[in-house]
């Protein structure tokens, strides 16, 4: 077993013994500064086997076993050996507020076409799964973040390129666009729906909503989508980080960070993080200072792990756009109000996103949910951080 493995096995194991403590609350009297490239070299890209998925399986008195997503002891154990599922979301400002987003386990945000942002929500267990949406349809970097984790990816349509790229990469989607029905019909409050169709559009957001804004699912419904469309929910859970249930070591010589503005591009230029001391989270915002809201539950997004990664984005030639992310690249990862530049590194669509320090130790990452931003590198002079 390699030591990248074996390290992250017994970071996982220490999950379950002790409990999380506050690093360090933030200083709220810092300026925003404008902040430039981490002056780190990146590392070279580790082989697939130093980023090979291990199978997290460990419960403990109170039954429940870790969740390989973010490090925290509250999985069912009967998900132990099952995959997650990462399902495209809407971030376009007159489909929010989106469903289910608040009870994701990891959220990528990344740019498309057009300076655009779109959100990638895995949730590690399909039946626990709420009502997501607004759906959005498959690129080909997302395509990427799920096989990362083993994922199966959930999304509504594609461009072009998808179909080739999921099929030659063995990259296993769903695509709802294929089993979709007009509009809701739901009986004492229970949605609905015939066999082979597990999508439809919600008919409220049909009433005030372009049409591309309102699609949804629920975990019930993709759990009938694998069965029937015989794709396999065993599978190796990679740890998605090496996750610690003790501050983070790797935090300890880093700077406060109260707030973290993330710009992506001029439709998206203040994607907020604030810090809570309280509860210890960073509280999303974004369009102008608005809370990021889960319309079902009406809570703000707040996760313990924010990770910013500068990755080559480039126009492919037509109106799409491509993220290089084997290149790697720079970045930070912020957590308890500490903040730390990084570098990063995946080898490939189905290998880990590797975070490591300026010493070129991989950061041991804070038990706990995470949002993750794949950011032009050529805008990051442009992230804030007070």
């Amino acid at each position: 077993m390699n030591k990248t493995v074996l390290k992250r096995i017994l970071s996982l194991t220490a999950a379950t013994m002790f409990s999380l403590v506050l690093l360090s609350s933030c200083s709220s009297n810092s300026k925003p500064v404008e902040t430039t490239i981490p002056s780190v070299v990146v590392t070279p890209t580790p082989s697939a086997t130093e980023t090979s998925a291990t199978t997290v399986a460990t419960t403990t008195a109170n039954g429940n076993a870790v969740n390989p997503l973010t490090g925290v002891q509250d999985m069912d154990p009967a998900n132990v050996g099952k995959r997650s599922i990462a399902v495209s979301i809407n971030n376009h400002p007159e489909a929010l507020p989106s469903r289910g987003v608040s009870k994701a386990d990891v959220i990528y945000e990344f740019e498309t076409e057009g300076g655009q942002t779109r959100m990638l929500a895995l949730f590690s267990d399909v039946s626990k799964t709420p009502e997501v949406g607004s759906l959005r349809s498959a690129r080909i970097i997302a395509c990427d973040l799920a096989a990362g984790t083993n994922s199966i990816f959930v999304h509504y349509g594609k461009n072009a390129r998808v179909p080739d790229y999921v099929s030659s990469n063995k990259i296993d989607h769903i695509d709802g666009n294929n089993y979709s029905k007009g509009s809701d019909q739901s009986v004492n409050g229970e949605i609905t729906l015939p066999k082979g169709i597990y999508f439809w559009r919600d008919s409220v957001w049909l009433s005030k909503r372009a049409l591309e804004h309102t699609a949804v699912t629920n975990g019930a419904n993709v759990l009938r989508a694998i069965s029937d469309l015989k794709i396999s929910l065993e599978g190796d859970t990679p740890s998605l980080f090496k996750f610690t249930a003790t501050p983070s070591t790797s935090l300890i010589s880093g700077k406060s960070c109260n707030k973290l503005l993330v710009y992506f591009s001029q439709n998206n230029d203040d994607s907020t993080f604030t810090y809570n001391a309280e509860t210890k989270l960073y509280e999303k915002s974004e369009y102008g200072g608005d809370p990021q809201i889960d319309e079902t539950t009406g809570e703000q997004i707040a996760v313990k792990n924010v990770v910013v990664l500068y990755a080559n984005i480039q126009p492919h030639g037509d109106t799409t756009i491509d993220a290089y992310l084997t290149e790697g690249g720079t970045g930070y990862y912020a957590s308890e109000g500490m903040i730390i530049p990084i570098t990063w590194t995946k080898a490939g669509p189905h290998d880990l996103i590797i975070l490591k320090d300026q010493s070129g130790a991989e950061v041991s990452v804070n038990a706990g949910k995470s949002y993750i931003n794949v950011v032009r590198k050529t805008v990051a002079s442009k992230t804030q951080i007070s």
